[in-house]
């Protein structure tokens, strides 16, 4: 059976986006937060993620139909504005959004309309960070599941709807080798894994809420049956993070078929890239 074609399936990835909220660093200086955004080791770091662990998983989709807008700002340096064009190239889902700074809400609903077929009555938007991953079966399994939560009412023109996704890995990348993977079911939304239904001229998306708050401002279907998700720990995030208190541990050995079976990533490219990941963030 096919999907409506009403229904589009759009991702934003805020790459080193210099926005007025989201960074870590935000209440610095803006041009001193502009230098420390990109920062030589720090870009490198994140197009090492970018390139390693959220492209290739979303490249592998067993559903290709969508589009991933990796929006940045219009202070990012030529060359790695370049290097994002490249990878553009080389994705064809990829789509790139140069904004001036906005806040989460208005910069992520451009993004959202870039992509838009103009045709499509209904987005159902999902996020990403750059040095996370979704399992190769994300966009079909949103799309099904948003397709039917369409077709039921559950979601329409004037009531969005969240798709989500709780149990994933989280790989803290500075942890001795037994103790790096983490399997979890989470007990509220994350930012990861999850998605947006919304009308196409929408102005709230999957950003306007904190994560850990949307069920209490929109309707949620959760899902904490597989494994869908690949949240990593690395020392740089933009966020903070820690290994959940009651996630259980995953030998090297299952972590390894995880990552190439579910997300089809390389274990020995990650474990490379993995190497050069502690230290403080610029």
């Amino acid at each position: 059976m096919g999907h409506r074609e009403d229904n589009q399936i759009i991702g934003v990835c805020r790459f080193s986006y210099l926005g007025t909220l989201g960074f870590k660093a935000h209440d610095t200086h803006r041009e001193d937060l502009a230098d420390r955004l990109y920062d030589e080791q720090r870009m490198q770091r994140r197009f090492a993620y970018f390139e390693n662990i959220c492209l290739p998983s979303l490249a592998a989709q067993t559903d290709m139909d969508f589009r991933l807008v990796v929006l940045t700002g219009d202070s990012m340096p030529l060359r790695w504005h370049q290097r994002l064009q490249d990878l553009q190239r080389h994705h064809p889902f990829v789509d790139l959004c140069v904004l001036a700074p906005a806040g989460p809400v208005n910069s992520t609903r451009r993004a959202f309309r870039q992509a838009w077929n103009g045709r499509a009555s209904f987005i159902t938007g999902f996020r990403i960070d750059d040095d996370d991953a979704v399992a190769r079966d994300y966009i079909a399994r949103t799309r099904k599941i948003a397709d039917q939560l369409l077709a039921l009412g559950w979601a329409d023109a004037q009531t969005l709807a969240a798709i989500c996704f709780h149990r994933g890995i989280y790989w803290d990348m500075s942890a001795p080798e037994d103790r790096q993977f983490w399997d979890h079911a989470e007990k509220e939304p994350l930012g990861l894994a999850a998605a947006m239904i919304m009308t196409s001229d929408a102005r709230p998306n999957i950003f306007r809420w904190n994560h850990r708050h949307l069920a209490s401002a929109v309707r949620c279907w959760i899902d904490p049956g597989d494994i869908m998700f690949l949240r990593t720990l690395h020392g740089h995030n933009d966020s903070d993070r820690t290994i959940p208190p009651h996630a259980s541990a995953l030998s090297a050995g299952v972590a390894r078929r995880l990552l190439r079976d579910r997300f089809a990533l390389s274990p020995a490219a990650l474990q490379r890239m993995a190497q050069d990941a502690t230290g403080d963030s610029p």
